[in-house]
Order: C-alpha cells, then sequence, then structure tokens
C-alpha cells in the first residue's frame, strides 16, 4: 500500500520579510506570523491524516533553521519525530543569497531556464536540486505516512518528479509559505 507523501513549505523566515534571497543561508528564523503558518500547516495535515484512520510515521525536514522550526512545529502536534535531512535544502543560489528580491529577479530574467545543468549565479543548477528532491523521495518508505518540510524551489523539483516532468519544462508552482500539498496519485494543496 502506498501511503501519502505530504510537501510543506516553511512558514515566512524573517528574511521572507525583508524581501532578502534566501538560497541556503542557513540562520533566518520564523517570523511569529511563520509560526502561525506552520501551526495551520500542521492542522491542516492532523485533520487529513485523522480522516484516513492513520498517522504521520516520519517527518524529514532541511536543515536549514527556518525548516527546522517549521518542523517541530508539526512534530509537536503530529507526535512525529523530525529528521533533518540536508537534501530537502533550497537550492543554492550562488552570489543572489542575501540580496534583495528585485536584484535576484533581474539576474533570473537573464538565466538560461533551458539549461538545467546550468548553476544559477555559481550557486547550484536545477537538475540538482532535482536530482536531491529524486533520492529524497526514492528513499522513501511507501508504507510510512511521511511529511517533508523543504522550501519553494526544492518543492518545485519534487512536484516536478512526482509528476514525471523535467523540472527545466515543468510548469510554475507558486508554492507559498506554509502550504501543504499531498502526493498518492495525483497532487492536492490542502
Amino acid at each position: 500500500m502506498t501511503l501519502p507523501v505530504y510537501l510543506v513549505r516553511h512558514g515566512q523566515s524573517t528574511w521572507n520579510v525583508l524581501r532578502l534571497t534566501q538560497g541556503q543561508t542557513r540562520h533566518p528564523p520564523l517570523t511569529v506570523d511563520g509560526r502561525h503558518q506552520a501551526a495551520v500547516a500542521a492542522e491542516v495535515i492532523a485533520r487529513d491524516v485523522e480522516a484516513s484512520g492513520r498517522r504521520v510515521d516520519r517527518i524529514l525536514s532541511s536543515d536549514l533553521v527556518r525548516a527546522v522550526q517549521t518542523a517541530d512545529v508539526l512534530a509537536e502536534r503530529l507526535g512525529a519525530v523530525v529528521t533533518l535531512e540536508p537534501r530537502l535544502r533550497e537550492q543554492h543560489l550562488g552570489t543572489l543569497q542575501g540580496r534583495g528580491y528585485a536584484e535576484t529577479w533581474a539576474h533570473a530574467e537573464q538565466h538560461d531556464w533551458s539549461d538545467p545543468s546550468l548553476p544559477v549565479a555559481g550557486g547550484e543548477a536545477v537538475r540538482d536540486v532535482h536530482a536531491r528532491m529524486v533520492g529524497v523521495m526514492a528513499e522513501r518508505d511507501a508504507a510510512e505516512l511521511t511529511v517533508l518540510v523543504s522550501h519553494g524551489d526544492a518543492i518545485r523539483a519534487a512536484i516536478a518528479h512526482l509528476k514525471g516532468t523535467e523540472p527545466h519544462v515543468a510548469p510554475w508552482v507558486d508554492v507559498a509559505n506554509g502550504s501543504v500539498a499531498r502526493f498518492i496519485d495525483d497532487l492536492a494543496w490542502l
């Protein structure tokens, strides 16, 4: 029996508020609103899981502070232990990390997104993020109900994989802070 996997984006961080590009910057913590988003995500998952008569078996989280703090809120409500998984980190965005969104978006407009092996600003290529997420998904025990706590670009890569699409041709998916997606045979936003 294949059980669902839940994909949760971390709650709002202090750098989200400051409109600074985070990438794999480790330290930005959640805001009060971010903690609230994590609590709402925990309730959404709890209701969905309880309706199926199951419980969450595992929570895997990126090791970046904003994701760990989100995972801790989920764990408290869902009664599952958090295991840190560095492959769930956000895409490394090289020299763009710490820069304002306007500068990052200007760089993105110049980037050749048709080449998935091209690193972004000296950081990580889209194909690399996709490979990390595929690895995590491949190692997931389908008999365990698993929650993955990650980041926007990484979740987009996971969704592309789950839908059988290459990451550089997958349609853009807006992944809001604290959002929850469930995947069994198809993707559903909760």
